[in-house]
């Protein structure tokens, strides 16, 4: 075999592994897997955190308004014993026993309704704000997991390139010093070599990171979420 055909078979040795790597993208989705880690960035985010704990803040107000209709009735009551002394015995103005009273503060009473509307649709802006973050944070989920599958298929064919270039580079030095070919050859195939490492350490870095951006949002390692 030729030098120039080794290299073009290298060549299409590796843009075959990465046609294959990225049709495996879509067949490594799981579905369930990704529902748990939307499930997990729900339960775990601060920043839904604080739009849920605001749209509860405005349920419960809700029933606040409500309660008002309470302060606009005022009860009492008077009690005087049998044998209690009448100040105007003549035209007395109490009787003996409980008397109970009830007033109702109308100013009150009427805007209770309009603070009741205020609180329920406050509790619905709270609700849709609560409803689009989950949206966008699940759409962020989607595409930090994608990223991380990605990443991974990606770091496998670089991988796989590093190994496949090693391997030929330490075959063509054999063959360098038995004077087979030339030095030119063997000094080309070590710095396809060479590159093929570093493209293989900043696939691993992509990798890393994608998973580290995916592991904020859900608040756990990947490996401890089955």
């Amino acid at each position: 075999m030729t030098t120039k055909r080794f290299f073009i078979l290298l060549l299409l040795l590796a843009i075959s592994v990465q046609i294959k790597a990225q049709d495996d993208i879509a067949s490594q989705i799981n579905p369930p897997l990704l529902q748990k880690y939307i499930d997990l960035a729900k339960e775990y985010y601060p920043k839904r955190k604080m739009y849920k704990a605001s749209e509860l803040s405005a349920k419960a107000k809700i029933g606040v308004a409500k309660a008002s209709y309470l302060e606009s009735l005022n009860a009492s009551y008077f009690y005087r014993p049998n044998n209690g002394t009448i100040l105007d015995a003549t035209n007395p103005y109490s009787i003996n026993g409980f008397q109970f009273g009830v007033n109702l503060n109308l100013g009150i009473f009427f805007r209770i309704p309009s603070l009741v509307r205020q609180a329920r649709e406050e509790y619905n802006s709270a609700a849709y704000l609560t409803k689009e973050y989950d949206i966008l944070l699940e759409t962020e989920v989607k595409q930090r997991y994608f990223e991380y599958l990605q990443g991974f298929a990606d770091l496998k064919v670089k991988n796989q390139a590093y190994i496949d270039n090693k391997a030929a580079s330490d075959g063509l030095r054999y063959k360098f010093e038995k004077g087979e070919v030339s030095l030119d050859v063997y000094t080309k195939a070590k710095s396809l070599t060479s590159t093929a490492g570093s493209e293989k350490l900043t696939s691993e870095l992509n990798m890393l990171r994608a998973k580290s951006y995916l592991e904020a949002l859900i608040g756990k390692k990947l490996e401890d979420v089955k």
